[in-house]
């Protein structure tokens, strides 16, 4: 039985909950801050059996603490970002409300859940992915993301609107169907924060949660680099250690700061360990975050991208030092995989004082309308014709897609898109103002700084990146731009859609998803091409699935 529960209410009935016996607890915080909910948090964890689910909805500016405390005690999974109705408290306009999933124990089970298809208004091709592949979008819709952008805009500040709670219910629900969420032992509350169907509400905008930089905490240290005093080696690429390097730089001297660290996910950096202990990755980051807040000028701004996990440790330690502005997601979808589809990557937004910063709103306020693709051949034919409607920028960023193609790719395993970084840079910095990256990678913070007019700074401790970093300036320098040739793409033997496409069909004609020996008999290509085009078994099989069809043989 699903109980929705009134304030006090809820919190006795956690309290009171025998150690294991709910499926589910959905905790709507509001606009409050931490203080008030850790003990309810703590009883919630402790009421879930093994494999339940704990949600916990409420700001961005407040959830990090409450996030970073719970994730020593469950299994954090998603910081669900929900477009919500606009709201206005900062110089970014947000629709960013958060709901955080945390998981008791290594396996949970939910059900997948998916949203309509969407498609351009301008050539009528999918949005998925910018495109997709039409004979693999299931019938049914795509299956949702850690980003909720297509459910109405309610209030998701305050409360819970009733498309996102019905959208909670659908995923915890054996069957995926809201109202079998009733089989469940589950708890929901404050009831009087939920919105009922069919109830409209309006956004109201909650209270910041800001806390003074402290006093004393960002003193520099000595090392044994050495700089000209009160002077920074601009337009410089420098190869070294950030926490050697910076420490070396004059007190609010930057004017913004940036930051894509390492994920610690053991990616193949060549010079960098990418598996550290959680509380060693987290000093190192506390270590280079406390520099940069020391360089920033009293003017200045800072961004630091991390998963969202990582994001909540950075959001909470930041809250004491400077002052919040935005939690931006940048909607990036890499490899569709799971339920819930991993696409939000968290980038913070602070600044040194509350309201006396660079931010050029004006210059980037007005994107594409989200119903438009971005494929290039749609986007200059609709402009020509004249068909180009905008809409705001907000704090989730769902138009600046992942590098795809190998042409614009350096040597390095997590190289963001030139349009991300332009987006900051012409955000928080004006011509003539020092951009700071101190953990560079290829380079592409310095390049955009270069092409935009800023000068910058680059650090990076690996030698091959800062090679890398260095020609992709000169030739900046010389040609405006960095030369990439292009890649020849060989044409494959076989035609993929066309495998994938009979294999359907054979599916269809069994009653079930085929086996190799099926296909080895019933196919007119034979089964190598099978073999040689697809990397796995389920690969080949992806069409055919969309039929609903089992597999008895399990050959997927």
């Amino acid at each position: 039985m699903v109980r929705y529960l009134a304030g006090e209410e809820l919190v006795s009935a956690l309290a009171e909950a025998p150690e294991g016996s709910l499926d589910f607890v959905v905790l709507v915080t509001g606009t409050d801050t931490t203080e008030r909910w850790v003990s309810c948090a703590d009883a919630a964890a402790r009421a879930l059996r093994e494999g339940g689910l704990l949600f916990v909805q409420g700001v961005p500016e407040n959830l990090p603490d409450l996030g970073v405390h719970l994730d020593g005690r469950l299994r954090f999974k998603y910081w669900i970002a929900v477009e919500s109705a606009l709201r206005l408290g900062s110089r970014l306009p947000s629709v960013h409300a958060a709901l955080l999933m945390f998981a008791k124990g290594e396996t949970f089970q939910i059900s997948r859940v998916r949203f309509p298809h969407r498609y351009c208004r301008a050539c009528g091709k999918p949005l998925r992915d910018w495109g997709g592949k039409s004979h693999l979008m299931h019938p049914e819709g795509v299956a949702i993301s850690d980003v909720w952008k297509d459910l109405p805009p309610g209030n998701n500040y305050t409360g819970l609107s009733a498309p996102v709670l019905e959208t909670l219910l659908r995923m915890v629900s054996p069957t995926g169907r809201p109202e079998d969420a009733a089989a469940l032992e589950g708890m929901i509350g404050p009831a009087e924060r939920l919105a009922r169907p069919g109830e409209a509400r309006t956004a109201e905008g909650p209270v910041r949660y800001r806390m003074a930089p402290l006093p004393g905490l960002l003193s520099p240290r000595s090392t044994g680099f050495i700089l000209p005093e009160n002077n920074l080696p601009v337009n410089t690429v420098i190869q070294g250690d950030i926490l050697e390097v910076l420490r070396t730089f004059p007190d609010e001297s930057v004017d913004l700061v940036f930051a894509d660290p390492p994920y610690n996910l053991d990616k193949a950096y060549t010079t960098y360990d990418d598996e550290k202990d959680r509380e060693v990755y987290l000093e190192w980051c506390n270590a280079w975050l406390d520099e940069y807040v020391r360089i920033l000028k009293p003017t200045g701004s800072l961004y630091v991208l991390n998963l969202p996990r990582w994001g909540m440790y950075h959001a909470a330690y930041l809250n004491r030092r400077l002052y919040f502005q935005n939690w931006i997601v940048w909607d990036a979808l890499s490899e569709p995989r799971g339920k819930v589809m991993p696409a939000h990557y968290a980038l913070l937004f602070y600044t040194k004082h509350p309201t006396d910063f660079t931010f050029n709103y004006e210059d980037v306020g007005e994107i594409d309308a989200r119903f438009y693709c971005l494929r290039s051949s749609c986007i200059r034919w609709r402009k020509a014709r004249g068909d180009d409607q905008k809409e705001p920028l907000t704090d989730i960023w769902w138009d600046v897609h992942r590098i795809k193609h190998r042409r614009h790719r350096d040597y390095h395993p997590c190289q963001l898109p030139d349009a991300l970084m332009e987006r900051i840079i012409r955000l928080s910095t004006n011509p003539g103002d020092i951009v700071l990256d101190g953990l560079a990678g290829t380079g592409t913070t310095a390049v955009v700084a270069a092409r935009l007019g800023r000068r910058y700074i680059a650090i990076d401790i690996d030698p091959t990146y800062v090679a890398i970093t260095r020609e992709k300036l000169a030739q900046v320098e010389v040609w405006g731009d960095v030369y990439r040739p292009p890649v020849p793409r060989p044409r494959p033997r076989y035609n993929k859609k066309a495998l994938q496409l009979e294999l359907r069909e054979i599916a269809r004609q069994l009653g079930r998803l085929p086996t190799p020996d099926d296909v080895r008999q019933m196919s007119r290509y034979g089964l190598e091409p099978f073999l040689e085009a697809f990397p796995t078994w389920g690969k080949a099989l992806k069409a055919a699935k969309l039929l609903g069809v089992e597999n008895d043989a399990d050959a997927s």
